[in-house]
C-alpha cells in the first residue's frame, strides 16, 4: 500500500544531479510540452519518453501526495507530481522521502 508522502525540501545542500539517462528523458519529454501542460500532458509526455529511450520502458506510481500520485523511475526515484506550483520534478527516496529537483510544467 502506497503511503502519502510530504514534498519536503532537500536537507542535503549538495545538488541533486540527475543520471544521463534521467537527463535524456526528462529533455525529451520537456520538449514536447505546451506552454502551461497539466498533469495528464506531462505524464503522457514521460511516458512516451521514456518508451523512446527505454526498451519497453514504463514509469510507475512511486507514491502518493496530498495532491496526487507520484509518477516515474523506480530505478532513479525520479518522477512527477501535481502541486500548486504546477508539475514538478522530484526525487522519492528508498525509505520515502520525497524532495524537489524544479518546476516541470504548468503554472507561472
Amino acid at each position: 500500500m502506497l503511503r502519502s508522502m510530504a514534498l519536503a525540501a532537500t536537507i542535503d545542500p549538495r545538488p541533486l544531479a540527475l543520471s544521463a539517462r534521467d537527463r535524456r528523458i526528462v529533455d525529451h519529454a520537456l520538449r514536447t510540452l505546451p506552454p502551461g501542460a497539466d498533469f495528464g500532458e506531462a505524464l503522457r509526455a514521460l511516458r512516451d519518453a521514456v518508451a523512446a529511450h527505454i526498451p519497453n520502458g514504463r514509469v510507475f506510481v512511486l507514491g502518493t501526495t496530498d495532491a496526487g500520485p507520484i509518477v516515474g523511475s523506480i530505478v532513479s526515484g525520479v518522477g512527477i507530481v501535481d502541486s500548486e506550483r504546477g508539475v514538478e520534478l522530484v526525487r522519492v527516496a528508498p525509505g520515502g522521502a520525497c524532495a524537489r529537483l524544479g518546476r516541470f510544467a504548468g503554472r507561472g
